[in-house]
């Protein structure tokens, strides 16, 4: 893992090289922003089933296999109401509400889970795709982490990739910069391995940048009791 003051920072930008890689994280990040559904977590969902009788659709539980992991999920956690059905699936979309706000307040993420090497984790782009791209300029504002804006062009303008510059394996998420933004909005994404090495791409609130260090471990949280 390099410093930003690393001198490769000052060649010139390698689009080329990145263009596939890119597309297939923007495809990701088109998959889990448009995952839209129940907004609870997975306490949260269990907390309200006790005081509010769901409709039956959203009440029943689905056996789904990714990869090698089968996960048990309750019908309600599923953003998208094709995939409410038992079996293997090419991918899972789940919108949950984790502790990862300011102060640890509930925030919403979409979560969409793929199997092992359908795509590149947001570490793995960052010395192979994104430090080609990075423009001069270095961001603050967020404790522990180093911004760099992308080069602008078509795809690019206006996104930041945040990163933990002292770590081997390093907390990376890349931010759009909308022309309008409402409270709560997902313009962060961060692609992460799982435990159960399955791969899970994250879009979720830039407040929630603040709590980067147990980023992932709110994720593994969340997803742990759907395990079997």
């Amino acid at each position: 893992m390099n410093s930003p003051s690393d001198t490769r920072q000052n060649a010139p930008p390698a689009r080329t090289a990145g263009t596939a890689l890119y597309t297939v994280v923007a495809a990701g990040l088109i998959v889990a922003i448009g995952a839209l559904g129940a907004a609870y977590g997975v306490r949260g969902w269990l907390d309200s089933t006790a005081n509010h009788a769901p409709p039956a659709e959203l009440s029943a539980s689905h056996i789904i296999t990714i990869g090698a992991q089968r996960y048990a999920v309750p019908a309600a956690l599923l953003a998208d109401p094709i995939q409410r059905r038992d079996g293997f699936a090419e991918r899972m979309d789940l919108t949950l509400a984790l502790p990862v706000g300011e102060n640890g307040t509930l925030s919403e993420v979409a979560i969409t889970i793929m199997p092992r090497g359908r795509t590149r984790t947001s570490a793995a782009l960052l010395d192979s795709v994104y430090l080609h791209q990075f423009a001069p300029t270095q961001l603050s504002g967020v404790p522990g982490l180093v911004g760099k804006p992308l080069e602008l062009d078509v795809g690019t303008t206006g996104e930041t990739v945040w990163y933990d510059p002292l770590t081997a394996n390093p907390f990376v998420a890349k931010c759009m910069t909308p022309l309008a933004m409402t409270l709560g909005d997902r313009t962060c994404l961060r692609v992460l391995t799982l435990s159960d090495r399955n791969t899970a791409i994250v879009t979720f609130n830039p407040a929630a940048l603040d709590n980067w260090r147990g980023f992932d471990a709110r994720i593994e949280e969340a997803l742990s009791p759907l395990r079997k």
